[in-house]
């Protein structure tokens, strides 16, 4: 991978994250060797990079308090370096808390006092509560509601989900304090600074405030629909110009301030640390609601990372996750810099999942949990943190080796029919899920990649879910792509419209894809194998979603046609020197439901989520065409071939200092527990692989790659296993025992 960080930040490559909890315990009561005590269990916990987290986080609600805040940074920022320790500074910058109502009144309490690590008891901090009372707060003589964002269909201040207002950064006031007060971070010595919550609210509509209309009509020409009205015309409307345009000027809007922080900090001779994330980038909630974005940031970013929600059982949610991970991966290669995962296990046992899970994605790994003390903490991160250090020929660095790229179009997500992840990004996550759980070594690459034919050299197959929006440039490069017998998968409504969202006069893929587009039916068909369908193709699919109705050329072939029509499901097509297959349904929607979690709240106290009903629920005949006609395409010479490995353990493989490193992680516990009803923190079981269907004693994994030794490594065991192996023409073949993959184990290739 390519490596853009400057010199003050190479330690980013290295790092082991863990959260620098603070409450009041770290505010009003600790001592200076307080604080020493806790920088070295860090520390002995093999940690040596911490984000700030806790109570606090809504800096704006404790204006009053801010120099007793910045004093505790101070020192904290102190005791870490002591131990070589970075710290990033992390807070939300635009969030309050504004309870409205009891029921309001007694979440924001509870959710202040309910955790371990950075309790905040609200009564002891009179600012805060002076601005529960008199409904404001007042900073260097400016209220905060002079700086909030303004819902324009009502023109009130904009509410958020958690229980407040946000403040607008497109607003001079918020721009003027809120840099004043990143000087002051700065001066505690901090090695970064996360800006966390850069976000329009209400989701789909703010920020109406006069500053924000100003500067939507300077960038872009259009004008918002007055205050006080929810114009259908505009809103939600994807046909309306003014509409996508203002869509796109939002997620450039946050990017702006993202990118006002690091020049500002630049212009005072500072390198700071920046990491940027999403809990979920791909979807429509986060894009179009919001008006976030990390790809819109990649050129100030650090490290980028995928915070999973501490609200999802943690050791069962890899299937969604993983596939969010691979786009964080696309920007992180793009850009230069670490990709990176933060999970909130319960325990060492959730910990060590989670943290193995990391490392199958080719990532660094931020694990917290705030209902555990840093005693239990510390000692639930010392195993995995020990033994990633003890091994930095596996970990540090990892380079994917994939053939196979499934493009994530930002463009898509952003601009294609609406605020719905049905219509998009179900299908991609489908396709992400579906190969990963399959062991196919895949990534995930973004509009810019293909336009610019990254990763061409090495690619064997792409990959395009319901990619709607492809430009001129990226039809020119999927085209010579075939023509030189690249294999190409794409779905439903791929390339039907512009880069900008609008239609294509001329269906621009006819000719790769041997079929012309007719139109796109709403009402779900059955598919029906036809009598050149090559022998995996299933003898019928009951179809759930929409389709598209093709007409076929004469050169192509029909694998399966829709019932009762002349119209095509699935076709396959020479061009140039390469195939390709259309499905003309959306496959990966239709094979895993939203997501795989639904949590539930405990009736008797709405505010904690105590039990998850688990769903892994998908159609396993449409699972097994997607998986097979990608296998067709790469042909007898795949990169990675498994014998004996059960559904639920899953296989990744990456270019390491010393070869290539294979991770194995078991999660086959985790699909036991399918339609299950689970307690947080549910206990993990791991299953001998050789008792699973499919399974064997000894698994054997092949791989394509130099080396004629293999060694099995992990934090589960104390030595090494020299594994049995041995060549088979380009192939290794390496032997591994069953009942030496409990959770995870690591195979090392030289």
């Amino acid at each position: 991978m390519i490596n853009t960080l400057p010199k003050e930040l190479q330690w980013v490559w290295k790092a082991r994250w863990a959260s620098y909890w603070t409450g009041d315990k770290e505010l009003l009561e600790f001592s200076d060797k307080d604080f020493e005590e806790k920088a070295y269990a860090l520390n002995k916990a093999g940690v040596n990079a911490v984000i700030t987290f806790g109570g606090f986080h809504f800096r704006w609600s404790f204006v009053d308090e801010w120099p007793k805040l910045l004093e505790m940074l101070k020192k904290i920022v102190e005791s870490c370096h002591n131990y070589g320790i970075k710290v990033i500074e992390h807070h939300s910058a635009i969030l309050t808390h504004n309870p409205q109502g009891e029921k309001e009144w007694e979440w924001t309490k509870f959710v202040r006092g309910k955790i371990s690590s950075g309790k905040v008891d609200l009564e002891r901090h009179p600012g805060f509560m002076k601005g529960i009372k008199n409904g404001d707060l007042q900073y260097k003589g400016v209220w905060l509601s002079q700086m909030r964002q303004i819902d324009p269909r009502t023109g009130q201040f904009s509410r958020t989900n958690y229980r407040g207002w946000a403040l607008c950064f497109n607003n001079p006031l918020y721009q003027k304090l809120y840099f004043k007060h990143l000087e002051e971070i700065y001066a505690c010595g901090v090695d970064g600074v996360m800006t966390d919550d850069i976000q329009f609210w209400p989701v789909g509509y703010g920020c109406g405030c006069p500053y924000c209309r100003e500067k939507f009509t300077s960038d872009t020409g259009y004008e918002m629909p007055p205050t006080g009205f929810e114009d259908k015309n505009f809103y939600g409307n994807m046909n309306n110009p003014a509409y996508r345009a203002w869509i796109l000027w939002r997620t450039r809007a946050t990017a702006e301030h993202h990118r006002r922080v690091t020049s500002h900090f630049r212009r005072l001779g500072l390198e700071l640390c920046r990491p940027l994330y999403s809990s979920s980038d791909t979807s429509t909630w986060a894009i179009q609601g919001l008006g976030g974005g990390v790809e819109n940031n990649l050129d100030i970013c650090s490290t980028i990372f995928t915070e999973v929600c501490s609200v999802e059982a943690q050791g069962h949610c890899w299937v969604r996750v993983g596939a969010e991970a691979k786009h964080r991966s696309a920007l992180s290669y793009r850009r230069g810099v670490p990709p990176m995962c933060l999970f909130y296990p319960h325990n060492k046992e959730e910990n060590l999942l989670c943290w193995a899970l990391t490392k199958s994605w080719g990532q660094n790994y931020w694990g917290t949990c705030n209902k555990l003390s840093l005693k239990e903490e510390t000692e639930m991160m010392q195993p995995v943190f020990s033994f990633e250090s003890a091994h930095p020929e596996i970990y540090e660095n990892p380079e994917s080796i994939s053939e196979v790229s499934i493009l994530f179009s930002s463009k898509t997500r952003t601009l294609y029919k609406g605020m719905d992840d049905r219509y998009y990004v179900q299908e991609w996550a489908g396709w992400c899920e579906t190969l990963m759980r399959a062991n196919i070594l895949f990534d995930t690459i973004i509009d810019p990649d293909l336009e610019e034919k990254r990763y061409f050299e090495r690619l064997k197959l792409i990959i395009l879910p319901n990619t709607a929006l492809l430009s001129r440039a990226q039809i020119q490069a999927i085209k010579e792509f075939v023509k030189e017998g690249g294999k190409l998968i794409l779905t439903h409504e791929s390339g039907l419209y512009n880069k900008e969202g609008s239609l294509y006069k001329v269906y621009p893929l006819s000719d790769i894809i041997g079929a012309d587009y007719i139109q796109t039916k709403i009402e779900p068909l059955i598919w029906e194998s036809t009598g050149k369908a090559p022998d995996f193709i299933p003898k019928a699919i009951n179809g759930k979603e929409p389709v598209v109705l093709f007409k076929e050329q004469k050169d192509a072939k029909v694998w399966m046609r829709f019932k009762e029509t002349e119209h095509p499901a699935l076709i396959y097509h020479h061009y140039g020197k390469g195939e390709v297959i259309t499905f003309a349904g959306k496959p990966g929607t239709i094979n895993y439901i939203a997501t795989p979690l639904i949590y539930r709240p405990d009736p008797e106290n709405p505010n904690l989520v105590s039990h998850y009903l688990v769903n892994y629920d998908r159609d396993e005949d449409l699972a097994t065409l997607m998986i097979r006609c990608v296998k067709n395409l790469l042909g007898e010479n795949p990169l990675l071939i498994t014998e004996g490995v059960p559904d639920g353990i899953l296989v990744s493989a990456f270019k390491v200092k010393e070869g290539i490193a294979v991770h194995l992680v078991n999660v086959a516990g985790t699909l036991s527990d399918n339609h299950k009803k689970i307690p947080v923190a549910s206990p993990l079981n791991f299953p001998d692989p050789a008792n699973l269907p499919g399974g064997s004693s000894v698994m054997k994994i092949k791989i394509r790659c130099r080396g004629n030794k293999a060694m099995l490594l992990s934090p589960e065991f104390e030595k090494e296993k020299v594994l049995n192996c041995q060549r088979e023409g380009k192939y290794i073949v390496i032997e591994v025992p069953s009942q030496k993959i409990h959770c995870y184990s690591v195979i090392s290739i030289w």
